[in-house]
């Protein structure tokens, strides 16, 4: 099996590559991680939110009914097993909506655009960087990322991710964490010291794809840790024929 052509790098491709070699494999492959209820329910938050900063006059009701109607709607199309864990993501919706609508409606700078394409070209690197930016405001710009707990400092996978969005657009970059019970802004720094590390994590892409472009000889140097939370029921079985895993 030939490897699937890269025809850009995205952020999640970059951090995918240092989380989880064998699931970068996967991706070469053509087989990617479709998702779980908490990654629709992230998505469904995002959208009421973001939108709420284009609608102030839109009612909290109303903007977590969008919120919900949007998380039934994908699951179904995704075919996302409705489950405990369904349910109880369902169910916080609410919550995360409440917490993060009047952080973004009380923002002091005029909203742009959301979900705006980004392309980063860097002299060091052969592939062209894709993204979206969550929104983007005229002076500066915000990614929403929805999680049960906080943590006490923002992940270098985000770190590189906002920085990659700043250094395309030339604007401070924002993430906000929002859980149930809190919302928590952070402002991305060192941004030239993380696009450093973006470049060396994407020598190492291009080194890995330069050996073959035969996925089994690429994964031959891998082994998939099939537990992880990311190996969904198709990418275990297409997992198993290129490591030729017994069930």
């Amino acid at each position: 099996m030939k490897i699937k052509s890269l025809g850009h790098l995205s952020p999640s491709t970059i951090n995918l590559f240092i989380r989880d070699k064998a699931q970068f494999i996967m991706k070469l492959s053509g087989v990617e991680y479709k998702g779980s209820s908490a990654t629709v329910r992230g998505q469904a938050v995002e959208k009421a939110v973001l939108q709420s900063v284009f609608y102030k006059n839109r009612s909290l009701e109303d903007s977590i009914k969008i919120a919900s109607d949007y998380f039934q709607e994908e699951t179904l199309l995704s075919k996302i097993e409705k489950n405990e864990k369904y349910d109880k993501e369902k169910t916080t919706i609410s919550d995360y909506v409440l917490n993060a609508i009047p952080t973004y409606q009380s923002i002091e700078d005029e909203p742009l655009e959301m979900q705006r394409k980004i392309e980063l070209k860097l002299d060091e690197v052969q592939l062209p960087i894709i993204g979206y930016i969550d929104i983007e405001f005229e002076n500066h710009i915000r990614d929403l990322k929805t999680t049960k707990v906080i943590k006490s400092s923002v992940p270098h996978s985000v770190q590189r991710q906002l920085s990659i969005y700043s250094k395309a657009v030339g604007k401070d970059a924002w993430v906000d964490y929002v859980s149930p019970k809190k919302i928590i802004s952070s402002k991305i720094i060192n941004v030239e010291n993380n696009i450093q590390e973006v470049i060396t994590i994407c020598k190492g892409i291009e080194k890995l794809l330069s050996i073959s472009d035969d996925i089994q000889e690429i994964a031959s140097m891998f082994y998939p840790n099939l537990d992880s939370w990311e190996w969904d029921k198709e990418s275990i079985n297409q997992a198993r024929r290129i490591w030729s895993i017994k069930k």
